[in-house]
């Protein structure tokens, strides 16, 4: 009879002649008699890698089970005098993680990977660049940076990982708000057309576009430069179209920027982030309808996430919404609820019960009370009050569903009040509100004799805070402010005033005229810095 070590000799033998069906049942009865023999774990699952990898498509399952095998091997106490089961576990595992990136399982890819990682096994270059690009996906923004720096520092700029590595680092760097340090990776490149630029055109494309996004505010002709080598490298795309569009809307020139944003449209139907700056566009020109129909589209981002996936969506202007109890609430941005809170009471008149949830700031300044603009709306404040709902709708979809497109439409104010009980506090002389951090070069020309008194925007979780505003607000005689949340509160209360709108402005604001009709008290001024003089009268 012969012996274990004789039997995988032959089966040793058998795989290296590519007699696989004859080695893999060698393999199993080897481990049926002693199932942790370390040789027949690695070999057998070296065996069923190759397989699952030689399969038209690659077999991820199948491959994870040889990985099981090796992994098993590696794990015995004498695997380390063995080289080859920890080579052929990095490259057991870095075949899976790439199998699995080709089948979208990302997570996954990125759990192989980080396994390599904990091992110590090496990663190739390649292996790197999906670990970090997995890892910046999943916001581990740290340890994603680690590898990307590793990358950029152990090779050449023309190598095959340089550039898509500079790329994730710079989108990055971005996402954290360190854009000179993205600037400085992205303008340290060679130029498109050098001998020793990296052959990857959409590498290429791509880091052209970040370039030219990073230098729209502060350098436009280079980024104009940037957006025509993007154009000699991957021709007329949707994304193109779309930071062309950017680049004109920096400028002012919002018509222009529509224009763009549609033939990006018309190349790519879905692309999200020309879709929702189209939106944006057409409600800074008056073109509600147009707009508030793609503003939905935000909800498209990667980093988009609906508050309450679990209550169904109020998605139709024509669905009927009587007697059903609607949530409604006011995402993440400071300037929704003062700017669209008026809209509440329509979806009474519509019959639906209505509870808007807000943050603890902004429920002290709602006057729900009878008789007041708001009657009749429940108030639910984030993070303390539990809500029942049978359908939910962001505050910013409402024009939309209530299809409410004529500039009539929309002021039934003033709709934001401070809360009852806080005492007006007295001003020695006409007093005007401006924005407490605003730099002194900003600093809008008051009269002699004016006080000026400075607002901030307190803190979400401070209810008393927001009152004593809306209190200082109600007391005043009118203002001077940026656009923003502070000039949305004096609006929304019918406060008098003047509002500074830059070149490009939020999509709340116009692009053009002294009026909105969003907010009839208060006169705009468009530009980067105020006028020499500033008529304070409220508008007749």
């Amino acid at each position: 009879m012969a012996s274990l070590s004789e039997v995988l000799s032959t089966a040793v033998a058998h795989h290296e002649a590519g007699r696989l069906d004859d080695a893999e049942a060698l393999y199993a009865a080897i481990l049926e008699q002693v199932p942790d023999q370390i040789d027949a774990l690695h070999l057998m699952g070296v065996l069923i890698l190759q397989r699952a990898v030689s399969a038209v498509p690659a077999d991820p399952v199948r491959m994870a089970a040889g990985v099981k095998l090796i992994r098993r091997a590696h794990a015995q106490p004498g695997a380390a005098a063995i080289p080859d089961i920890a080579t052929n576990l990095g490259g057991a595992l870095s075949a899976l993680a790439r199998a699995y990136a080709r089948t979208d399982a990302r997570t996954r890819a990125l759990e192989t990977l980080l396994e390599a990682e904990e091992l110590g096994l090496p990663l190739t270059p390649a292996d790197r660049l999906t670990l970090a690009d997995n890892l910046s996906l999943v916001q581990a923004g740290t340890e994603a940076e680690e590898h990307y720096r590793a990358l950029l520092s152990a090779g050449p700029v023309a190598s095959a990982q340089n550039l898509p590595a500079r790329v994730g680092l710079a989108q990055l760097l971005i996402a954290r708000q360190r854009r000179a340090e993205a600037l400085s990776l992205l303008d340290g490149l060679p130029p498109p057309d050098a001998p020793q630029a990296t052959p990857s055109p959409s590498a290429q494309a791509v880091a052209q576009g970040l370039r030219a996004q990073l230098l729209m505010t502060s350098r436009p002709e280079d980024a104009a430069a940037a957006l025509v080598h993007m154009e000699r490298i991957g021709g007329a795309s949707a994304e193109l179209r779309h930071l062309s569009g950017k680049l004109l809307q920096v400028q002012g020139d919002i018509a222009g920027a529509r224009a763009l944003y549609a033939q990006a449209l018309a190349l790519e139907p879905g692309h999200a982030e020309a879709r929702l700056a189209h939106a944006e566009a057409c409600l800074r020109l008056g073109a509600w309808r147009d707009g508030f129909a793609d503003l939905s589209w935000r909800w498209m981002r990667p980093t988009a996430a609906r508050l309450y996936g679990s209550i169904p969506l109020w998605e139709r202007a024509d669905q009927d919404i009587s007697g059903r109890r609607l949530l409604v609430w006011d995402e993440v941005e400071l300037d929704v609820l003062p700017h669209l809170a008026r809209l509440l009471p329509r979806l009474r008149e519509r019959g639906a019960e209505v509870i808007v949830e807000v943050s603890p700031g902004w429920a002290a300044l709602l006057p729900t009370g009878p008789g007041q603009p708001l009657a009749g709306i429940t108030v639910a404040t984030r993070g303390t009050d539990a809500v029942r709902a049978d359908l939910q709708v962001p505050l910013q979809e409402l024009p939309d569903r209530l299809s409410l497109w004529d500039a009539g439409d929309f002021w039934r104010g003033p709709y934001l009040a401070a809360p009852a009980g806080i005492p007006p506090r007295p001003f020695a002389g006409p007093a005007v509100g401006v924005a407490a951090d605003a730099p002194l070069s900003l600093a809008p020309p008051l009269p002699p004799g004016v006080t000026a008194v400075p607002l901030a925007v307190p803190a979400a979780d401070q209810p008393e805070a927001w009152g004593r505003l809306a209190a200082t607000l109600a007391a005043l005689d009118a203002v001077a402010l940026p656009a923003g949340p502070l000039a949305h509160l004096a609006g929304a209360m019918g406060r008098p005033g003047v509002v500074l709108v830059p070149v490009n402005a939020d999509w709340r604001w116009p692009a053009g005229g002294e009026r909105t009709s969003w907010y009839p008290s208060l006169r705009l001024v468009h530009g980067a810095g105020w006028p020499a003089s500033l008529n304070l009268d409220a508008p007749s």
